[in-house]
């Protein structure tokens, strides 16, 4: 970019413009607003010597011709839009060198002149609603008070548009948008709630509103995610959705909080309260329904680091007895998938040894891990999830396909609690008695807002009380059914024990 040329030229058009005609000074007003848009470049184009300072004065002396003549009824939507694109300039250049002063004082001389334009020439009050928006995010920034003025006048002309034009909601409603965000900015969400539902009533007509409140979900301007989530219950306007319940958005759709969050905020947009949190309906009771077998470790780390710490407590957990750990290609083979479908075998032994262990971060506080060799094991005495419970609590799930669903407690070394359905009738011989597992507890860490009521009733169901809970739902030949171990990376772990190393001892796990 030739800045002496553009300096030249900005020089002639100057000499051309002292006749005060319109065309001249707006060519004038156009190399002005190049000329800043050249200085401001300096700072990241490269240019031997930062000029961003000098934008300020070419991008000022730009508003000025162009909104002198705006004001005089040169009112086409092209040029409302290139009075936005010098303030922007303008913004630019006194953000770069600290002029906050400036620059507030010349925005809100903009929006003075819009919101006289919008009064004398009602065929640019559209135009004008959209700059003041504009207006009013920039202040945000420079000054606040001014940031709500610019967007109440905004919201006073897009009302007055969409009372003559039903048409109109949307830009309505986005206008609205813009005021509640700025009125969000240095104030507490309740506080500003307020301050919007007063201006909102004030210039909402009840025919308005309820025009706003049929709007289809589609002309909203919801998330993907938001549109499938209203979709799913079958919520077809805007009003409808304030019906729906916080339980509803999580357990009966695809949503999360987020959608919670943005369904919330386009309800007050209309003037319409928040979404309760509800309560799921009690669902008649159903029959036990216990998938594949497996057998997995829930350990229950919160640390940000949570996957990596567990990781060194497995390691030292085999080394501990023996066990070393191996690159699992050259040790067992699992690039294929030929093991993958043997069932699981009850494994008693009361040491850890040969093994391979999958460890994947699962949503909430739980970190999943699924042993291949110890993944089905006599109640209370599996050797894996006993060290891990000395650092964190630790459940292990163990699922017998069509027989039985046992949940076991292990804290501080050792089982304490236990929950099952299906297990046959004769007793289990168990080292110390356990006590019944707290459903509380998997509540407090489970999905948002499943109660414990809500755990229990899901129970019967393995699939649905994985879902709430967070509990591992497969084990390590599921997910080696889904892709080679090996392609886990890190998340695998294989071990040799020494009865591995010795020479000719088997290598294939089964």
């Amino acid at each position: 970019m030739d800045l002496i040329a553009i300096e030249g030229r900005v020089a002639s058009d100057r000499i051309a413009a002292r006749d005060r005609a319109p065309e001249t000074e707006l060519q004038l007003a156009a190399g002005l607003c190049e000329l800043a848009a050249a200085y401001l470049a300096t700072e990241t184009d490269g240019s031997i010597r930062n000029r961003v300072a000098g934008a300020l004065e070419p991008a000022q002396e730009a508003v000025l011709i162009r909104l002198r003549w705006f004001t005089a009824g040169r009112v086409s939507a092209q040029f409302a839009n290139e009075v936005q694109d010098t303030l922007r300039l303008l913004e630019q250049a006194a953000r770069a060198i600290g002029h906050r002063e400036l620059a507030t004082a010349t925005i809100r001389d903009a929006c003075n002149a819009y919101t006289q334009v919008a009064h004398d020439h009602p065929n640019a009050a559209g135009a004008c609603a959209d700059s003041l928006s504009k207006c009013g995010v920039w202040l945000c920034r420079l000054d606040p008070g001014a940031a709500v003025m610019a967007t109440d006048e905004a919201v006073r002309i897009r009302a007055g548009l969409f009372a003559a034009d039903p048409e109109q909601s949307r830009k309505y409603l986005a206008t609205l948008n813009t005021l509640l965000r700025t009125l969000m900015v240095g104030r507490q969400r309740k506080q500003a709630v307020a301050m919007y539902r007063e201006r909102y009533t004030a210039l909402t007509t009840p025919a308005m509103a309820a025009q706003l409140r049929a709007m289809k979900i589609e002309e909203i301007g919801f998330t993907s995610k938001t549109q499938a989530a209203l979709r799913k219950l079958e919520c077809r306007t805007l009003e409808r959705a304030g019906y729906l319940t916080q339980q509803q958005i999580l357990y009966q759709s695809a949503g999360d909080l987020a959608t919670i969050e943005e369904i919330n905020w386009n309800l007050a947009l209309v003037g319409l309260k928040p979404l309760v949190a509800g309560a799921m309906p009690d669902q008649p009771a159903k029959p036990v329904e216990i998938g594949s077998s497996f057998g997995a470790l829930g350990v229950l780390c919160s640390a940000p680091d949570a996957l990596h710490l567990v990781r060194e407590a497995i390691i030292a957990a085999y080394t501990a007895s023996g066990a070393e750990p191996v690159d699992i290609n050259t040790a067992y083979g699992v690039d294929k998938a030929h093991w993958g479908t043997r069932d699981p075998q009850l494994n008693a032994a009361p040491e850890l040894g040969e093994d391979i262990v999958l460890i994947e971060r699962m949503s909430g506080s739980w970190v999943a891990v699924k042993s291949l060799k110890w993944e089905l094991t006599p109640i209370a005495k599996n050797p894996l999830a006993r060290y891990l419970s000395r650092q964190w609590p630790v459940v292990s799930v163990t699922s017998t396909e069509n027989l039985a669903y046992e949940l076991c407690w292990y804290e501080q070394g050792a089982a304490t609690q236990y929950a099952a359905l299906g297990r046959p009738a004769e007793p289990v011989a168990l080292d110390t008695p356990l006590a019944p597992l707290d459903f509380g507890k998997l509540a407090d860490y489970g999905a948002d807002y499943a109660s414990e009521t809500q755990i229990r009733s899901a129970f019967g169901n393995a699939t649905m009380f994985a879902k709430l809970t967070e509990l591992p739902a497969s084990g390590i030949r599921q997910a080696a059914e889904a892709r080679p171990l090996a392609g886990y990376g890190e998340q695998v772990l294989c071990f040799r024990g020494p009865a591995a190393k010795r020479p000719g001892a088997p290598r294939g796990i089964a």
